[in-house]
């Protein structure tokens, strides 16, 4: 959204598109006349300059920032304020009286009935007054830790001598806020790290031909560097033989944008038949056909698509189909992706906190304990390719039909998480689709179809993994995208899929636990038990097969020990070096939100009652990254996980005072804390301890539940399963590693979209048809970046390689601020800003730190202004910031308004008061909310004269904060939620915007007013 410039007379609320506009209204306006004379007067001009450096340069109102300021880059973003989310524009403001959240319509209407300070209430009068604001702001201060405690008495009187600028600006500077601060992670940087990779792995054989290099010599392409045709020795970037097998560059545009864009057959047919686009265009395909005919000469990225028909040996005429590429040339074109090249780690790494080598660290799948383990097994030299494997069930007709797609996805635990998670990177790769044919059941049982169908399952997976059985064993040489050979050994090391499909994997019968040999009567219990493996699994289902004559009696002896006997030759009995119990990692999706989460809301409303934990809800402040249930959450159904995540963010501040006795409070928290513990991207001894502390904190209070008699026991899988995180953790590394979240997002991509696409008769070839055509101009895109790449001029630096260990990652402790490119509001009257950021006296505070300042820089020759010296200030409603070191991703993950629009929204911050701030907790921060955020002027025109402001004025971006108390966790609040109070107090301060560390969100503390109010005082707040 253009910026838009306030009208110069303080009096005047007026705002105008254009600076032309804003000086047309004061010609014409009878109201401002007056403004125009006043900056006219030459005595104003002297009095506004006094003391200040003139210089004549062109008057202009632009602001600039000093290279010295930590406050913001240089990349700044736009911001369009009319495409808020309607929650943002429903947000509440407070009220200023009482701190009561109220909604306001007719903002304007408002600011009528608002009282507007006089002249004399905002401006200080004399040198005298000044001083005592000054002084009296000082005294509020006075044993507060966000200040430091200084005597109202060893303060200077204006115009006395006092300490010198070195003892005053170590105050000023811990008083104001008036210095960058900076989070202090020093003990736990990324840049310390120490990464110990494995001493004999990733070995390279040879160098071979890369992809790219393999396809130019098919297409026949003179290589970029060559020796040019025309003798001049430099490659024509718009020579038409890069784009082999497409005529021209703009030949491949077009194929490019029907594919990508899924633009209609007959409407792309139709675009062809007008008059002269194809010989104007000079395009080599007259139809859809011919330009599918040129996308399909491109070479597939994973080989071709077979079909194969299973079928039971009782019922040879019944088939049932399987569609699947090789899974080899599938990990084969993720080895050799020439755009992954720089990314892969081809060592398993031993990961570090400090050189001492002491205190262990779990991220990346490479960091765990199983690839070192299997690594250890493998000849030297060796590779291992960690193949991650999901299946899942997903449906393609949205609202009627039973059509479904069984896809089988894989990718390469090689490929750094971030990578995975992206579907535009093409990390993963569809390898399958499963057979989905219903079975005709005849005289079978219920109990026969559905052994039927589990034994279809293994059959149609064995034939998938066939060939990894002699490639795991003794390996297969594979080219990278960096043209290395290596030795590698693709083994299966996680298998994610949810509980149902974890059970038909495993063969672990339904209701039991698919990775230990728990009974079912004790899952509920805190203790551990022998871990599953294939051999005894196999043992298991051998032995029932000796020791019993009849099928039912088989089934029978196999399920007394929790195996499901229905599929006899699982597809990973030969796999080598897979433990496929041990692989089945954890489903945060499944088994945390939608499954322990979703039982403990629904336990909560039943002791609470509905109707109250729909009020609480519906009373909750809008926040960053919380949805606002304005009906509450009763009323829904078909609860997304998204939507699950949401209600778990607000659960714990939902309980606070309620009828929720204090053991039920703490299991309900023991829950939360263990769900967003599970979900760290690194993890320690230390954060792996606190998912034991919090399970066992858990088990110690669950009793409670079942003593209002909301549950008998809780022996249910998705619960006990927690038990296991720890471990696979250790294992395979952080939880985002194998989440089910990121592979049901492929379902769109590979499966749905496909099906859209198709007539829906037949359905299958057109869907693996439109999947290679997708994946072959995504090749081919990839494929023309190189050759523009090996266009550019070579340079003397070396080109990069890819590592065979884990990459150096990034550290930072600084806020990065990003602000919109241009202010929201250009010269915003300070009066304006008063009544509409409800600060009334925010012009003697702006004049006390601009006072403070003086002295801080020049002492007794500091000047002490009566007044402003200016009356506008540039006025931003918004910010966006991220932070340093919280992870390998530099990402936005914040945004702050302090906007009177649409009712107001002025957000609440944790600031940085302190050099020992971190990343998390509340040490030397302190919780405020932010009024305003402006800019003070670099210069002021005064009658086209630009008087520069003094050099120690701040020139980055400042923020207006009003504070909080200190955040006090009492004893009870110890024992049960955690989560500490805070009141509104009467301190304020102007503090850089980088020491602002993320929003802050303050939930109402319920128990402290009445059931049928719902406007909670922020002084019974509690910080969140």
């Amino acid at each position: 959204m253009a910026p838009l410039v306030a009208c110069e007379n303080p009096e005047c609320s007026r705002s105008f598109a254009s600076l032309q506009a804003m000086r047309s209204h004061l010609r014409q306006a009878k109201s401002c006349n007056w403004w125009i004379a006043f900056s006219k007067n030459p005595a104003h001009i002297a009095a506004a300059a006094l003391n200040l450096e003139p210089t004549l340069e062109e008057a202009t109102m632009s602001m600039t920032s000093d290279a010295s300021a930590s406050a913001a880059p240089s990349d700044f973003y736009n911001i369009n304020e009319d495409e808020e989310d309607e929650e943002d524009d429903d947000a509440n403001d407070e009220d200023e009286g009482h701190g009561q959240l109220h909604e306001s319509d007719e903002m304007e209407e408002d600011l009528e009935e608002e009282h507007v300070p006089d002249e004399e209430d905002v401006d200080v009068d004399d040198d005298e007054d000044a001083g005592a604001v000054f002084r009296e702001w000082l005294e509020q201060a006075q044993g507060n830790e966000v200040f430091e405690t200084l005597e109202a008495s060893d303060f200077p009187a204006v115009g006395q001598a006092g300490p010198g600028p070195s003892t005053q600006r170590v105050r000023m500077n811990t008083l104001l806020g008036g210095r960058a601060r900076y989070l202090d992670d020093e003990d736990d940087t990324q840049s310390e790290r120490v990464s110990v990779p494995h001493p004999t792995a990733g070995a390279v054989i040879r160098m071979s031909h890369t992809v790219h290099e393999q396809w130019a010599a098919l297409f026949g392409t003179q290589m970029p560097g060559d020796t040019a045709m025309d003798g001049s020795g430099a490659p024509d970037s718009g020579n038409a033989e890069w784009y082999k097998p497409f005529a021209s560059e703009l030949d491949w545009r077009v194929a490019q944008w029907m594919v990508e864009q899924g633009i209609g057959h007959n409407a792309f047919n139709e675009f062809l038949r007008i008059p002269g686009v194809k010989d104007k265009l000079g395009l080599s395909y007259s139809n859809t056909a011919g330009l599918h005919k040129v996308v399909d000469s491109i070479p597939r990225r994973a080989g071709k698509w077979k079909v194969k028909h299973l079928s039971f040996p009782d019922r040879p005429a019944e088939k049932f189909t399987l569609r699947h590429r090789d899974i080899l040339e599938s990990v084969r074109s993720l080895w050799g992706d020439p755009e992954l090249a720089e990314h892969l780690v081809y060592k398993p790494s031993t990961l570090f906190t400090d050189e001492s080598e002491s205190h262990r660290l779990y991220n990346e799948m490479w960091t765990g304990k199983w690839w070192n383990f299997i690594q250890d097994k493998l000849p030297k030299g060796r590779t291992i390719a960690p193949l991650i494997v999901s299946t899942d069930k997903t449906q393609l007709t949205q609202f009627s039909g039973s059509r479904q797609a069984y896809p089988v996805y894989l990718t390469l635990g090689n490929i750094p998480s971030h990578l995975r998670r992206k579907p535009s990177q093409l990390a993963c790769i569809l390898v399958a689709y499963l057979p989905i044919d219903k079975m005709n059941r005849g005289k079978l049982s219920k109990a026969t179809m559905g052994s039927r169908y589990q034994r279809l399952f293994h059959a149609a997976m064995t034939e998938i993994f066939s060939p990894l059985v002699s490639a795991g064993q003794d390996g297969v040489e594979m080219v990278g995208g960096d043209g290395a050979v290596r030795r590698v050994h693709p083994i299966l090391a996680s298998y994610v899929a949810d509980y149902p499909e974890q059970c038909l994997v495993t063969c672990a019968k339904n209701g039991s636990c698919p990775k230990c040999r728990c009974r079912t009567d004790e899952m509920g219990d805190n203790k551990t038990s022998s871990l599953r493996t294939p051999r005894w699994t196999l043992d298991i289902m051998a032995d029932a097969k000796t020791s019993t004559s009849s099928t039912s009696a088989y089934f029978d002896a196999c399920m007394a020990e929790n195996v499901s006997g229905h599929a006899p030759k699982p597809f990973w009995a030969n796999l080598p070096h897979t433990n496929i119990h041990l692989s089945t990692t954890p489903d945060v999706l499944h088994q945390l939100y939608q499954g322990v989460l979703k039982h403990l809301i629904s336990w909560c409303q039943t002791v609470m009652t509905e109707e109250e934990m729909d009020r609480r809800i519906r009373c909750l402040p809008p926040g960053l990254g919380l949805r606002h249930f304005k009906n509450g959450i009763s009323a829904l159904s078909q609860i997304s996980g998204t939507e699950r995540k949401n209600m778990g963010k607000i659960l714990l501040a939902c309980l606070v005072g309620s009828s929720l006795p204090e053991r039920g409070v703490r299991a309900c928290r023991a829950i939360l804390d263990f769900i967003y513990l599970a979900q760290y991207s690194t993890h320690d001894e230390d954060t792996l301890g606190y998912m034991d502390t919090a399970l066992e904190t858990w088990h110690n209070n669950k009793d409670y539940f079942i003593q209002v008699g909301l549950r008998k026991h809780f022996n249910f899988p998705k619960l006990h399963s927690l038990q296991h995180y720890v471990q696979s953790i250790r294992y395979f590394g952080a939880t985002n590693n194998f989440n089910t979240e990121m592979f049901e997002r492929l379902h769109i991509d590979f499966s749905k979209k496909g099906w859209r696409a198709s007539n829906k008769r037949d359905e299958y070839p057109q869907m693996t048809t439109w999947v290679l055509r997708k994946e072959n101009v995504h090749a081919f895109k990839r494929y023309t970046t190189w050759i523009q790449q090996r266009l550019q001029p070579k340079t003397s630096a070396s080109l990069p390689t890819a590592p065979s260990a884990p990459p150096a990652v990034r550290s930072g402790h600084q806020q990065e601020i990003l602000l919109p490119r241009h202010p929201s509001i250009v010269n915003k009257p300070i009066r304006r800003i008063a009544t509409q950021h409800h600060i009334p006296h925010f012009a003697t505070h702006l004049l006390a730190y601009l006072i403070a300042l003086g002295r801080d820089a020049l002492g007794d020759a500091a000047q002490i202004y009566s007044t402003l010296p200016f009356t506008g200030l540039d006025v931003y409603y918004s910010f966006k910031f991220a932070h340093e070191g919280l992870g390998d991703d530099f990402e936005v993950r914040d945004v702050v308004k302090a906007s009177p629009q649409d009712g107001g929204r002025f957000d609440t911050v944790v600031v940085i008061t302190g050099d020992e701030a971190e990343s998390t907790g509340l040490q030397d921060t302190r919780i405020g909310r932010i009024r305003v955020i402006f800019r003070i002027p670099a210069s002021i025109a005064m009658h086209g004269i630009s008087v520069k402001t003094p050099n120690h004025w701040p020139r980055h971006t400042l923020a207006y904060v009003e504070w909080y108390t200190k955040p006090v966790l009492s004893a009870k609040a110890a024992r049960t939620h955690m989560i500490p109070s805070l009141s509104k107090s009467s301190l304020w301060s102007i503090i850089p915007l980088t020491n602002v560390r993320q929003s802050a969100h303050l939930s109402p503390d319920f128990s402290k007013c009445s059931e049928d109010q719902w406007d909670i005082p922020v002084s019974q707040s509690r910080f969140t």
